[in-house]
């Protein structure tokens, strides 16, 4: 299923609820994973290293227009 827009649709509805909420998403992925793509696409940014993790995070319009 992979490329079918599966993921990327699941982690929208996820953001639009945390858009709503006020709220910060984040994600660990590994650093040689493929989905750091899509993440990125998604507004995802890298914002720490931990082991062969990526820590991500996504922040709603908002939280970007009020970020230091």
């Amino acid at each position: 299923f992979c490329r079918q827009g599966i993921g990327g649709a699941l982690i929208r509805e996820i953001q639009d609820e945390a858009e709503a909420e006020g709220k910060t998403v984040s994600i660990h992925v590994e650093q040689n994973n493929p989905a750091i793509g899509l993440y990125r696409r998604l507004g995802f940014r890298e914002i720490g290293e931990e082991g062969i993790y990526y820590l991500m995070e996504w922040r709603p319009t908002a939280q970007l227009n009020t970020a230091s």
